[in-house]
């Protein structure tokens, strides 16, 4: 008998039945899962430094879309591989357009959304293109009158200003003042720029949920106001400055310098008050500043 095959191996008999294994011991853990991919600090630095570069990617179809790509593949290296991966990628290289410097609020909320997806919540890709697009385009409308139509021109202001306000070099030495402009736009404009660009992802990234109050926490509207008070007075002040240095050289018989600098900008500085009764009326304002400087520089 010891010679015959095994029961299972003859003819006609029934098929081998599977016997469940042992019992895991009491106390020892199941098979762990896969971790979840999480973001970490440095994936929304990579993101918030590529997004600099964002406009180097323009194209007339798809805008800023490569770029926004650019700057959000260190996150979905982290979160996605394989064809996930790729799907993510063209997802995200579509149509793409909002204000360069605000760019970092909308790569952030979209990495938040990402990961959640990544990480098996039911956040759908239609939800995540809804709330791209619903961010870019108020940060666009209220980007561009602050950081094109205010900031930019203020930045050019306060620079003519401090060329005229830094004394000329004798003739031996070489003019600083040819670098003393310039210096003081990039100065000013990135002022007010970097900040917003150097917070943008994280900021986008903590308040993806709530894309309406992440607009309103940035107060665009109310930097824009204080910006066109400012850019009111320095161009007042510039004017003033400038008639200053003419009154200067047309008479040698008065005394010159400050005696004539001082009251002129005295009449600039009068520009806050008239913007305070005349909202929306810069240019009128400023005109009025000018005015005043010049009546306060006449000799009585």
């Amino acid at each position: 008998m010891s010679g015959l095959p095994p029961l299972e191996g003859r003819p006609g008999a029934p098929p081998p039945v599977d016997r469940p294994g042992p019992p895991p011991h009491a106390g020892e853990p199941a098979a762990a899962e896969a971790p979840r991919p999480k973001l970490r600090s440095r994936d929304l630095a990579r993101a918030s430094t590529r997004s600099l570069y964002i406009q180097a990617f323009f194209t007339p179809d798809r805008m800023q879309g490569i770029g926004f790509l650019f700057s959000l593949l260190p996150v979905l290296d982290r979160l996605y591989a394989g064809e996930e991966r790729a799907a993510a990628m063209r997802r995200h290289a579509g149509y793409f357009n909002t204000h360069p410097v605000l760019s970092g609020h909308v790569l952030g909320a979209v990495a938040r959304l990402e990961e959640r997806r990544a990480r098996g919540e039911d956040v759908p890709a239609e939800r995540i293109e809804a709330i791209k697009r619903g961010l870019a385009s108020p940060l666009a409308a209220l980007g561009d009158p602050l950081f094109w139509v205010t900031l930019r021109p203020l930045s050019g202001l306060v620079g003519v200003l401090a060329l005229g306000l830094v004394p000329g070099a004798g003739p031996p030495a070489p003019d600083i003042r040819v670098l003393v402009c310039p210096f003081v736009v990039l100065l000013t404009y990135n002022a007010v720029a970097v900040p917003f660009r150097a917070t943008g992802v994280a900021r986008g990234y903590a308040r993806a949920e709530q894309p309406l109050e992440l607009v309103r926490s940035l107060r665009l509207a109310e930097w824009r106001r204080f910006l066109e008070r400012s850019g009111a007075f320095v161009w007042g002040a510039v004017a003033a400055l400038v008639i200053a240095m003419l009154a200067e050289s047309l008479s040698h018989t008065r005394p010159g310098g400050a005696a004539h600098v001082l009251p002129l900008l005295a009449g600039a500085v009068a520009a806050l008050g008239v913007l305070g009764r005349w909202p929306g009326r810069l240019v009128e304002a400023a005109l009025a500043a000018v005015a005043l400087a010049a009546l306060l520089s006449l000799p009585f």
